[in-house]
């Protein structure tokens, strides 16, 4: 007569049976993964797609529109802006070849006066060596108007006051976009 198992004979049986360690080792790295995407936490700003880097003789050239407003990309004069705080508006065709060259563009549109936000603004840039401040109309995204923006090379961070989070998300901003060269090298 066959000999019945035990309950822990018939455990260890179908562990035997199973090949349960690659499940394991499959679960483990899923929950790692989950972990990394979940507490990596994403660069301040939004990214837009690089619209391009054409050079245009005048401002007031034709071109393609830009993909954001700011721009943060897309055609420009063939020289630069003075780097440091302008009182008269730049136009974007030539603060976008700053951008291009690794700058920080700090901009704001405050139509009822901001002059509290323009002087923390402002020494946000004089602390910096590849930094612009100047007036834009029309900060928005999808809609929505802000009364500033930090614009890099394809990233745009929105905010209307400097609270402490936006200040460190722009401290974040500046020490990863700040002195980053986009020229298109053909070598």
């Amino acid at each position: 007569m066959a000999r019945s198992s035990t309950p822990k004979e018939a455990v260890a049986q179908v562990s035997r049976e199973i090949p349960w360690k690659p499940f394991a080792v499959l679960a483990v790295i899923a929950l790692a993964v989950v972990a990394l995407v979940m507490f990596d936490p994403q660069p301040p700003g939004t990214e837009f797609a690089n619209a391009g880097n054409i050079h245009i003789s005048d401002p007031a050239e034709p071109h393609s529109p830009y993909n954001s407003a700011p721009p943060s990309s897309g055609p420009h004069l063939g020289v630069l802006a003075n780097w440091g705080v302008h009182e008269d508006p730049v136009p974007a065709e030539l603060f976008v070849h700053n951008l291009e060259d690794g700058g920080v563009v700090f901009t704001y549109d405050c139509p009822d006066g901001c002059d509290d936000l323009v002087g923390e603004l402002t020494t946000i840039v004089e602390d910096g060596s590849r930094r612009l401040l100047t007036g834009y109309d029309g900060i928005s995204l999808e809609g929505t108007d802000f009364r500033a923006a930090a614009v890099a090379w394809t990233r745009v961070y929105y905010f209307d006051e400097l609270t402490d989070d936006v200040r460190g998300d722009l401290n974040t901003f500046l020490s990863l976009y700040e002195g980053l060269d986009h020229h298109v090298r053909t070598n």
